[in-house]
């Protein structure tokens, strides 16, 4: 796998990195769960995730450190009809007011996520062990976080992460957020290994 942005932004370019536009498995499986409003959807890669949720009625930041990524994000929005902006400075002034996509490239090791800001908060193939507090903290009251990455077991199949410090140990993502209530959670080993979890910021 690529480890650094150069790296990214050509595996883009090249066509190399191909996910479709379709969101994931786990996203759509979800969907009955999370609450409307403002998303974050983090490591957003090309967009099929926060494309999806803009379709339907969320109004999605989405953050990658690939200026490439983001290109392909950007025309996979305005291939769909929905409403697309690019940050151009940290400052921008107030979230969207109305269902779209608002993308922003930054390094998520070296950015604060805004706290208490998010209905939804999703992260989708990609492991930071530092998020997941920052996750905790930038959900509303109320707010739901969406988490699937491989796991250890991804080592037995071919493709996916090879390095360990990018795979979740068995049993990790379960505790990974311990202010959040979980409302579903899942650890396969079929093909795959990978780990999901669906949970909720207590409203009160």
């Amino acid at each position: 796998m690529p480890n650094s942005v150069h790296e990214w932004d050509a595996r883009h370019r090249s066509g190399a990195e191909i996910p479709g536009d379709e969101p994931a498995a786990f996203l759509r499986e979800a969907l009955p769960l999370l609450p409307q409003g403002r998303a974050l959807d983090l490591a957003m890669g090309a967009g099929c995730n926060a494309v999806f949720l803009a379709e339907n009625g969320w109004r999605v930041t989405g953050v990658d450190w690939s200026a490439a990524a983001l290109e392909k994000a950007e025309a996979l929005a305005r291939a769909r009809g929905v409403s697309v902006e690019v940050e151009k400075t940290a400052g921008r002034k107030g979230p969207q007011a109305s269902p779209g996509l608002l993308l922003v490239l930054a390094d998520l090791e070296h950015r604060r996520l805004p706290v208490s800001q998010y209905d939804l908060v999703i992260c989708i193939r990609y492991l930071q062990r530092s998020l997941f507090a920052l996750i905790q903290a930038a959900l509303r009251p109320g707010g739901v976080a969406v988490f699937e990455t491989y796991t250890t077991d991804q080592l037995r199949f071919a493709g996916g992460p090879r390095n360990p410090d990018f795979l979740l140990k068995p049993g990790e993502l379960r505790i990974a957020f311990p202010a959040l209530e979980t409302l579903f959670y899942r650890e396969l080993c079929a093909g795959q290994g990978i780990a999901s979890i669906v949970a909720r910021k207590p409203a009160g």
